[in-house]
């Protein structure tokens, strides 16, 4: 999981601030597509535009978590409630540059 210079880890945080039922759901989910990549049965969005190569989002009901790989490390970047798609998106893009 993405984590700061800092130490800190929003991501994590994100998800410790869901409900459990949720939050089982949404980890389930993230460790399906870990392990089977795309070819897991949940729904995986690759992001469209130029700038957002290689970003993904996996919807779990009401719930978006964007994720990156690189070198074969699957980064989760970021998790949000579905809302304002380009601020999260913006979010997740930002922490890319920081694991490439």
């Amino acid at each position: 999981m993405f984590e700061t210079p800092a130490g800190r880890r929003p991501v994590e945080n994100f998800f410790d601030g869901i409900p459990a039922s949720f939050r089982a759901l949404v980890l389930g989910d993230v460790a399906l597509v870990a392990e089977h990549g795309r070819q897991a049965p949940v729904s995986v969005k690759a992001i469209n535009g130029p700038h957002n190569r290689g970003l993904f989002e996996i919807r779990t009901g009401g719930y978006r978590t964007f994720y990156y790989v690189v070198g074969g490390v699957m980064w989760i970047l970021h998790g949000c409630k579905k809302q304002d798609q380009a601020a999260e998106i913006e979010v997740a893009r930002e922490r890319i540059e920081k694991v490439r």
